[in-house]
């Protein structure tokens, strides 16, 4: 008896691990986004037929994230193998563990299915409920215990006529609409063949393309940016034997004719402390000649904080600017694991001591500065959607800067750009995305890539953006986050109210 319990788990596990593995074929690098609807229309009718007890709908959510959040995050090893020698045994517990607590939320959707539905016996009622409870579940992923709101399913569509609907009601309400059609896909119901309505209107409406082109008219003034991807190897770049090569390489890109209007440069540039060293500011801006937007380090001495920032300097090398990152990467960035960087020595220098990065004081535009007003976001900050509505308003372009040499070659560095490529279209204002090994591109405000950088390759590219074309506001811009998060949520806890009542009810009779 107990070994047929055995096997029965282990064909459940295995059954929802490979619908992970092949929905997992909608992000990038593989970018299939209809393999959605090959496999969400499976897992209720595998929940149907195959699960039983409490803990089996436990162990499926768990082992259907496994797969997912598994082939989607491979790429989580590559930070481990900078330094193999020191952190390559890191690499499989830091991985697991990542990708368990992924899980826990779809474990746990499908555990609370089995509580509100275990003696239902219509099955489109069955359905809409696990989707409702799942929606749920990928909803909290983006905002508890800080928020990962990277690889919704929501991205995978964002070449598809369908994504129109984020410039609607964004991307938190889009990823419950494709999760919702996909589930009831084969069970119908009054609330199930609304949402499919909408889903079909929204790909229709996509497909005419009138919405996304509406109001773009000819600039007839240009900010020209130069956009400098240095290509520098993550091993080799905090070696302070390579400082002066580095910085070489950076200045000989910058350097190129014609001059540009502002030069941007990746994350973390360069190794020294800015604030501290203004005459390396000054040799540098005689060197590019423009106005430069650079990543470096910021230190408090007063208050031995450690800050990942953003400064703009002008012709001259004074610097105009500074932004402070506010969102930080758990594990990599800050707390839990507070000894980790100083461990495994990610900066090799005087700073290694410092355990991890502050948090700045909030998302904030660059005004003032002699360039266009832009919101600035370095690295894993153009994640946010939401947190970004809350400023951008009078923004005139989106700046993300990041370092993806961490990412490796795989999907990590297309999946950031796709996320970047979102805040632009859902906004609609143009994105400029500089990172040291790439993907460095110009995005239009419909999300489109219009130029970029090869990923592994050094090289510069300049790109133009119409400063006197009025920005035309999105509905989701208009209605705001409150819409996007709070209401979207009290909806979902509506259907999930009605469910519970549904299920007393039933007791009681």
């Amino acid at each position: 008896m107990i070994s047929r319990i055995i096997t029965l788990s282990k064909s459940v596990f295995l059954r929802f691990f490979l619908l992970g593995l092949v929905l997992a074929f909608t992000q990038e690098p593989f970018n299939l986004p209809y393999c959605t609807f090959l496999v969400l229309p499976l897992v209720p009718f595998l929940v149907i037929r195959s699960l039983k007890t409490s803990k089996q709908y436990s162990l499926g959510g768990f082992a259907f994230g496994f797969g997912y959040f598994g082939l989607t995050f491979i790429w989580i090893i590559n930070p481990f193998l900078v330094d193999p020698q020191k952190n390559i045994w890191l690499a499989p517990f830091a991985y697991t563990l990542f990708v368990s607590l992924l899980s826990l939320f779809w474990a746990l959707a499908f555990y609370v299915f089995s509580y509100f539905m275990r003696d239902e016996q219509e099955n489109h009622k069955k359905v809409f409920c696990l989707s409702i409870v799942f929606a749920t579940a990928e909803l909290f992923r983006c905002y508890l215990f800080s928020g990962f709101p990277w690889a919704i399913l929501s991205y995978a569509w964002l070449d598809t006529p369908v994504s129109v609907f984020v410039t609607w009601l964004g991307p938190y309400i889009f990823n419950s609409i494709i999760i919702i059609t996909g589930f009831t896909l084969f069970y119908s119901s009054p609330a199930t063949s609304t949402i499919k309505v909408i889903f079909i209107f929204a790909a229709l409406l996509g497909l005419q393309s009138k919405y996304l082109d509406r109001g773009l008219e000819e600039a007839k003034e240009y900010l020209t940016v130069r956009l400098v991807q240095p290509n520098i190897q993550q091993r080799d770049k905090w070696k302070k034997e390579n400082e002066l090569n580095h910085m070489e390489i950076l200045i000989d890109l910058s350097n190129k004719s014609p001059k540009p209007d502002l030069i941007v440069w990746p994350e973390t540039a360069v190794y020294w402390l800015p604030e501290e060293n203004p005459e390396k500011l000054k040799i540098i801006a005689e060197q590019v000649r423009s106005p430069l937007i650079f990543g470096a380090l910021r230190f408090n001495r007063d208050t031995k904080k450690l800050f990942n920032a953003i400064f703009l300097i002008d012709r001259k090398g004074k610097i105009q600017s500074i932004y402070d990152k506010t969102f930080l990467v758990p594990f990599g960035e800050y707390l839990p694991l507070r000894g980790l960087l100083k461990y495994v020595n990610i900066f090799n220098n005087s700073y290694r001591s410092v355990d991890g990065f502050s948090s700045g004081t909030g998302l904030k535009l660059i005004k003032k500065s002699g360039v266009p007003i832009f919101l600035p976001l370095i690295c894993y900050e153009a994640l946010f959607s939401n947190e970004i509505l809350g400023v951008v308003k009078e923004a005139r372009w989106i700046l993300n800067v990041t370092n993806d040499a961490w990412f490796g070659n795989g999907g990590g560095p297309k999946q950031h750009l796709k996320i970047a490529r979102m805040r632009a279209l859902e906004n609609n204002i143009p994105l400029i995305r500089v990172s040291n090994n790439g993907i460095s591109a110009k995005i239009s405000k419909n999300g489109k890539i219009e130029k970029h950088i090869a990923l592994n390759k050094r090289d510069f590219l300049d790109v133009e953006l119409g400063l006197n074309v009025k920005r035309q506001s999105t509905y989701y811009t208009t209605i705001g986050k409150n819409v996007s998060s709070y209401f979207h949520l009290v909806l979902l806890l509506l259907t999930l109210l009605y469910y519970s009542i549904l299920k007393k009810r039933k007791k009681g009779g």
